[in-house]
C-alpha cells in the first residue's frame, strides 16, 4: 500500500476529490455572498455535487480496474463519501 496514487486514474481521482473535501472550508466564504447573488452559491453547490459523483465514480474505476491502493486516495474517498452522505441525509430530512 502506497501513500500517493501510482496510476493516472488514481491521480485524476484524487484531484477531483480534493475540491469536494475542501468544501466545508470555503462554505463560510459562500455565506458572505449577498442575497442578490444566491444563484452563484446554488450553482457552486450543484457543481460540487456533480463533481463529487464524478470523483467517486473515477475513484471506483481506479480502485477496481487499475488496482489502485494508495492510502491517501482511499482516505479522501471515504471522507468525500461521508460528506456526500451526510449532506444528502440532511437535505432529505428537511435541512436548511
Amino acid at each position: 500500500m502506497y501513500v500517493l496514487p501510482r496510476t493516472p486514474s488514481g491521480r485524476r481521482a484524487l484531484w477531483l476529490l480534493l475540491p469536494v473535501v475542501l468544501y466545508p472550508f470555503y462554505w463560510s466564504v459562500l455565506t458572505l455572498v449577498p442575497d442578490s447573488w444566491r444563484v452563484v452559491t446554488f450553482a457552486v453547490v450543484v457543481a460540487l455535487a456533480v463533481l463529487a459523483v464524478v470523483a467517486l465514480a473515477t475513484t471506483g474505476v481506479a480502485v477496481v480496474r487499475d488496482h489502485e491502493r494508495s492510502l491517501l486516495l482511499l482516505v479522501v474517498a471515504a471522507l468525500t463519501s461521508s460528506l456526500v452522505l451526510a449532506l444528502g441525509i440532511g437535505e432529505a430530512l428537511g435541512g436548511h
